[in-house]
């Protein structure tokens, strides 16, 4: 799902064109990738110092990448500027990764209660908070987050612009080479779990009836199978050292 969050994070075109002026994306996409899941982990579960660390790198990486549309896209006018910490933007950003995060769970797991989404986006907001946005500019709970996403797409503060598709192809894996036909399913699965909006600005086609059947196989195997596995193979290695070190064991 790491795809579909970032094609989600450079619909956002301020996003879309800081990536594609500042970012090694194009000549090194696999390593942005591990790159963005590294330091997204240490901040979830990492301890203070590892924290401290992927914010110290995240803002380092931030710092040059400001400049100016370079065309105008949605409400935005050629010109316009662009700052990852200007907080709209960042919290598109956060917005992205928590309703990821939520829509994996629920795709290949299973369903979360309002509940859980609701304590899963407010324990969130201290990574948007690590990101320079208050907490009384975020919404205040998930089903208020989804209501901005959804508003930013129809008033076009999130609209796919040119470079974003330039940029899809490379977190896709479409453009890695020799991977491209490995990548495929991922390319796949990502496109066609994106927001019916999005997906069709981007130029990407739903499932087709085959893949469907495909997706609703896959989908049904990993909700049975993965309850069944042991941790070691269920969850990322951060989250188990993360449940040792809180238990007290190493």
């Amino acid at each position: 799902m790491g795809s579909r969050v970032l094609l989600m994070q450079i619909a956002h075109p301020m996003v879309a064109e800081s990536v594609y002026d500042h970012s090694y994306v194009f000549k090194k996409p696999l390593k942005r990738l591990f790159r963005t899941l590294r330091l997204t982990l240490a901040l979830v579960y990492g301890t203070q110092q590892e924290t401290a660390q992927a914010l110290q790198e995240i803002e380092m990486a931030h710092r040059p990448a400001t400049g100016r549309l370079s065309q105008g896209v949605g409400k935005y006018t050629q010109g316009a500027a662009y700052n990852p910490r200007n907080p709209r933007q960042a919290f598109w950003v956060q917005a992205t990764l928590v309703e990821g995060a939520v829509t994996g769970y629920e795709t290949f797991v299973g369903r979360l209660s309002a509940a859980d989404k609701q304590a899963f986006y407010i324990e969130s907001q201290q990574i948007g908070e690590w990101m320079g946005i208050q907490r009384k500019q975020m919404p205040a709970s998930y089903d208020a987050m989804l209501d901005y996403m959804q508003t930013a797409v129809v008033s076009s503060e999130v609209a796919v612009s040119e470079k974003a598709r330039k940029i899809a192809p490379f977190v896709t894996g479409q453009s890695w080479p020799g991977l491209n036909m490995l990548a495929h399913p991922v390319y796949r699965l990502s496109v066609a779990l994106l927001p019916e909006a999005i997906r069709e600005q981007y130029g990407y086609a739903a499932f087709s009836p085959f893949e469907q059947r495909l997706f609703n196989g896959l989908q049904a195997t990993s909700r049975a199978v993965l309850p069944l596995l042991p941790g070691f193979m269920r969850y990322m290695p951060p989250y188990l050292h993360a449940q040792r070190r809180l238990s007290g064991r190493r």
